[in-house]
């Protein structure tokens, strides 16, 4: 039920499949949170089985040469996006490894992962980063969920990389993914990192632009995945894309990746 896109039976399926008596203390200790617990016990759950939906998988099975590679992170307050530092981190450890010279971020918001791109990628490194105009975002706030609506609202797209060391790699660019040509940057990223409106149709516009443009050797990678609510779109939308069994979750996060090249 978590691939249903009627809101209420998934999270009522989800509560079932996942309640117990921790479910029932945090329903009467800090009732608000129980919307995520269904998530993040799922998410446990595919980090011990390894394969049911989907792929899941330790950061160092994915990428063996992670081992004793250093990483810088910038960690920011995020002005209502919490980033956990684990999903930070193996993102700057994913750049550090694949030594990319071009990457592409759908979704700037206020650009923290733009700049820990650029921290942790190599001098000659372009980071791409994709936010809507800011002085064009009514089409967008009709369409968008109510958690997308507050971000939009929020969004600076540059404010966090802005006079930060590597700002020189970051290039902004502005403009609706779902209605941008995309084709100056076919076949030539080696990351392509989606993070941008959160609604099936966005999703699945992003992630069909992303396999045009990455690189048979790259990596596309999404975050909020694997989320029971608001968000869900963003799993239903990628597993329409590509067969569930090259999408590969990292161990109990919201990350999942997938390797055009599963050799690479």
């Amino acid at each position: 039920m978590l691939l249903t896109k009627f809101k209420l039976i998934r999270l009522m399926s989800g509560i079932l499949e996942t309640a117990n008596f921790l479910f029932l203390k945090l329903l009467f200790k800090k009732p608000q949170n129980i919307r995520l617990f269904p998530g993040r016990i799922f998410r446990n759950y595919m980090s011990l089985v390894g394969q049911d939906k989907w792929l899941c998988k330790s950061i160092f099975e994915l990428f063996p040469g992670i081992s004793g590679k250093r990483i810088i992170l910038e960690h920011l307050t995020g002005e209502g996006i919490e980033t956990p530092l684990d999903e930070l981190a193996y993102l700057a450890l994913i750049t550090a490894v694949k030594k990319p010279e071009n990457i592409f971020e759908i979704g700037t918001f206020r650009g923290r992962t733009a700049l820990n791109f650029a921290l942790n990628s190599p001098e000659n490194c372009t980071v791409y980063t994709m936010d809507l105009p800011p002085n064009n975002k009514n089409d967008v706030l009709e369409e968008a969920g109510k958690n997308d609506k507050l971000i939009i609202k929020k969004s600076e797209p540059d404010i966090e990389y802005k006079g930060k060391g590597v700002e020189y790699k970051i290039k902004q660019i502005y403009g609706d993914s779902t209605k941008f040509d995309f084709s100056p940057y076919y076949g030539k990223m080696d990351i392509v990192f989606i993070d941008g409106a959160h609604h099936y149709n966005a999703v699945i516009i992003d992630t069909k632009n992303a396999i045009k443009m990455i690189k048979q050797d790259g990596v596309i990678i999404w975050h909020d995945f694997a989320i029971y609510g608001d968000y869900n779109d963003v799993t239903r939308a990628v597993l329409d894309c590509i067969p569930s069994n090259r999408i590969i979750q990292i161990d109990s996060t919201t990350i999942a990746i997938y390797f055009p090249n599963p050799n690479s």
